[in-house]
């Protein structure tokens, strides 16, 4: 691929990675004047960027994570933050890849953490929720499935969250569904750095596949983030990285025939076929089966696989000595009492808020997210199709 270029081409697909300074939310409007702000960074983005197809922004760069306040600060997929970030991929011609943290849960259960993809034409087409949150700290309801969508100029792509992807199955789960770039969006703080650092690119060499990171910077309540957003080759090798500064942004270009024709044509590196073909030097076609015992167990007797796992490791869910220091789920009371300070539903009044954002409204956007009560005789919504 060609470093060092702004542009990009009918081949190539322009993707900028932003290491977003970690907001410090004390309430929806100051939620709100942030979303404002990656609306600006997406105009500034295309300005110097002229070949800028997709821009992607880190997790918990648009509510940040409150460690009193997280159960406030949920949204919807049609709340006013949204509208924000979707009138400015509109407005921009540009692709985008935001964090929802988090997202309402339908049964009033805890939120998800999410990641969601809006077009050029400023439509969410694809929505991904974080697999594994990271535990013992995260309070987030655990997604179940991965996911594609088409990108910009018909790239396939799939996304993951921070802890997601040092489980190597979701990302060959995500590029078995066809995914040639897997996005990372992440709030990694040290000292995790070096191992962070490394495991894009081996996730983009086992898979063939292209990989792009954006990470946090700065400080929030409780960490340092370290930044270091990259985008990786197919090959594992580094097309661009930032350093740790807050709101550092940096851009490649990914091409389209480049990846598709080494799936197609490498041999002893093509970790995709070779998976499923195993041994075609000596039998012709090789050995589709699935060899390990783990995996058949898993998919067959999940209860006793997991039984067995507990062998290795332990049967509870945390040392007794880190117990105390969770952010735990709030109970259902509380959660509801959240939900009803908004309004009966977040969703009931999102769409009020949201109209609000896109017309550029922010103190009326953020004063019926926080207020939703005197946003009487505004069209509601019942989330319907968001969860199909």
């Amino acid at each position: 691929m060609p470093i060092g270029s702004i542009s990009s081409s009918p081949d190539a697909v322009g993707v900028a990675v932003v290491n977003y300074k970690v907001p410090v939310c004390e309430n929806h409007h100051e939620i709100m004047e942030n979303c404002q702000k990656i609306a600006r960074c997406i105009k500034g983005a295309k300005q110097g960027y002229p070949g800028l197809d997709l821009i992607i922004f880190p997790e918990y760069s648009t509510q940040g994570f409150h460690p009193d306040k997280w159960a406030e600060f949920t949204t919807t997929l049609d709340g006013p933050e949204v509208a924000v970030f979707k009138k400015a991929c509109q407005e921009h011609k540009v692709y985008g890849i935001f964090s929802i943290t988090g997202e309402e849960h339908p049964e009033g259960k805890n939120p998800f953490n999410t990641l969601i993809m809006i077009t050029d034409e400023g439509e969410i087409n694809y929505v991904y929720r974080k697999i594994f949150p990271w535990c013992p700290k995260e309070p987030w309801t655990a997604g179940h499935e991965t996911g594609v969508a088409i990108g910009p100029k018909g790239l396939i792509v799939g996304g993951t969250i921070c802890y997601d992807t040092n489980f190597p199955e979701v990302v060959r789960d995500t590029v078995m569904k066809g995914a040639e770039l897997v996005v990372r969006i992440q709030g990694y703080m040290y000292p995790c750095k070096e191992q962070q650092r490394m495991v894009p690119q081996m996730r983009a060499w086992e898979n063939n596949c292209f990989f792009a990171v954006a990470n946090m910077a700065g400080k929030d309540h409780v960490y340092s983030y370290f930044g270091h957003s990259n985008i990786v080759d197919f090959d594992g090798s580094v097309l661009a990285e930032c350093s740790t500064g807050p709101d550092e942004m940096t851009y490649a270009t990914l091409s389209l025939t480049a990846i598709r024709d080494a799936r197609r044509n490498w041999t002893a590196e093509n970790h995709l076929y070779n998976l499923l073909h195993r041994g075609y030097t000596s039998e012709a076609g090789g050995h589709p089966t699935c060899c390990f015992d783990f995996f058949k167990e898993w998919v067959k007797n999940p209860k006793e696989a997991a039984r067995k796992g507990e062998t290795l490791t332990r049967d509870a869910d945390a040392p007794e000595d880190a117990s105390g220091q969770w952010i735990q789920a709030p109970p259902p009371s509380a959660l509801a009492a959240a939900t009803v300070h908004k309004g009966q539903s977040l969703m009931s009044t999102s769409k009020a808020a949201a109209s609000k954002a896109q017309k550029g409204d922010l103190k009326g956007a953020s004063a019926i997210a926080a207020h939703p009560e005197k946003a009487n005789g505004h069209a509601t919504a019942n989330g319907s199709g968001l969860y199909a």
